[in-house]
């Protein structure tokens, strides 16, 4: 008869070797702090005389990390990118971690308490405020993090973002070298209940400084955060400015609102309207009619943002990371020559 394997050893026999009872063991084994020092490096010691088995709470105990990364992503603006999303999350599994995602506000105390508790080993933010305190309150406390986006003042702060500058910049000079001289920005107004929101804060920024350039007229059309307030507040535009011959959407929210507001005011695009969206290139391409866009690299953001982080937790790399993605402009159906360029 062939030999019996050899019996699993238990969290009982843990107790029972240790002097200890079974709530005890499990107390250490989900890292409570109500036991005693002494009693809980007694427990460690007995696990591995005997070769209790490397369940992943003792992992967590003897390497003093959670196996988790956070993903934090506050309901202010956009809805999620389940695609920068998908692509963080993939990075830290690569890497031998879990994502937690949290959705809900969070305090300086529960962001501290976060790390203190071991809940993460480190955490990813997006939707960032352009005066974000979070990423601050984790420098200055030491703990590890990365930006998908980036703030104001970015001193000693690691992020990843699109290069907005250069992607409203390749949008402008496309449309200018068609021959379009009154060029709208569509987007929601970035400041909601006195928070501003970082990147559209700084599209703003680069639509001005693009115009600038070409001198041409800014003409910023802001609106609500859906997607038929906005594209009222489009509607409005085109009413007050007939001369305007283009829209550069730099989100989702805001291309569906172009369509929706050329649509109402009976326009063709892009014989009487053109049209350019910073978007995922599917997005782009199952439009009617498929968009002319910048690319937004949501995969290489997640990817980029999961790198950085894991590096500081492996304390590798330089100390401070900053990131800007370059994307490129892909022509379809919707921007041609206006039509008194024609």
């Amino acid at each position: 008869m062939a030999a019996s394997r050899a019996r699993k050893i238990t969290i009982v026999d843990v107790a029972a070797s240790s002097g200890v009872s079974v709530t005890t063991v499990s107390r250490i084994l989900n890292n409570k702090p109500d036991v005693a020092d002494e009693t809980r490096e007694r427990v460690l010691r007995v696990m591995d005389e005997i070769g209790f088995a490397p369940q992943s709470a003792w992992r967590q105990i003897r390497s003093g990390r959670s196996g988790l990364i956070g993903l934090h992503v506050p309901q202010d603006f956009n809805p999620p990118n389940l695609h920068v999303m998908m692509a963080a999350a993939l990075g830290v599994e690569d890497a031998g971690y879990s994502i937690n995602i949290i959705t809900r506000a969070l305090t300086d105390a529960d962001l501290l308490g976060i790390f203190r508790s071991r809940e993460v080993d480190g955490i990813i933010f997006s939707e960032v405020l352009a005066d974000d305190p979070r990423p601050e309150l984790l420098r200055d406390h030491g703990y590890p993090f990365v930006m998908i986006g980036r703030r104001a003042d970015n001193t000693g702060l690691n992020y990843v973002d699109l290069d907005i500058d250069h992607a409203i910049g390749v949008a402008i000079d496309h449309l200018v070298e068609l021959g379009h001289r009154a060029i709208v920005l569509l987007t929601f107004d970035p400041v909601v209940e006195e928070k501003r929101y970082g990147f559209m804060t700084w599209a703003l920024e680069a639509y001005e400084r693009a115009c600038l350039r070409h001198g041409l007229p800014p003409l910023p059309c802001l609106g609500g955060l859906a997607a038929d307030e906005l594209s009222a507040a489009a509607v409005r535009m085109l009413e007050c400015h007939p001369e305007v011959t283009a829209l550069i959407a730099p989100s989702d929210l805001s291309a569906v609102a172009a369509l929706r507001a050329t649509q109402t005011r009976g326009l063709r695009i892009p014989d009487e309207v053109s049209v350019i969206a910073i978007l995922g290139e599917m997005s782009g391409e199952i439009a009617t009619p498929p968009l002319t866009t910048v690319a937004f690299p949501a995969e290489e953001m997640g990817s980029e943002a999961a790198r950085i982080l894991i590096g500081k937790l492996a304390r590798s790399g330089p100390p401070v990371e900053q990131v800007l993605l370059k994307t490129e402009l892909h022509v379809r159906g919707s921007t041609s020559a206006p039509r008194t360029a024609k």
